[in-house]
């Protein structure tokens, strides 16, 4: 389920998905929280942040992709915004 984030300032943030039509809400502002790449190497899926730390892997990408959602969402709870 998509979750968005009211913030004191008013913003909204959250994950991008189709799902809610965000372009209602106003003018879009997408920065990205992590990656997710595969590993040639390790035969793996890689999640990282954009300082290139490692957070995650799993050989299977769909794994990646939950995890990923789980984390940004946590973090996104926690107060968390990403620097532009």
């Amino acid at each position: 389920m998509a979750k968005l984030f009211i913030r004191p300032d008013g913003s909204i943030e959250g994950l991008y998905t189709d799902t809610i039509p965000l372009r209602d809400l106003g003018r879009l502002n997408i920065a990205r929280a992590t990656n997710v790449e595969f590993d040639v190497e390790r035969q793996e899926w890689l999640v990282t942040l954009p300082d290139g730390k490692e957070v995650f892997s799993d050989p299977s990408r769909e794994e990646a992709l939950n995890w990923e959602q789980k984390f940004c969402e946590a973090c996104l709870y926690d107060g968390f915004r990403v620097s532009q």
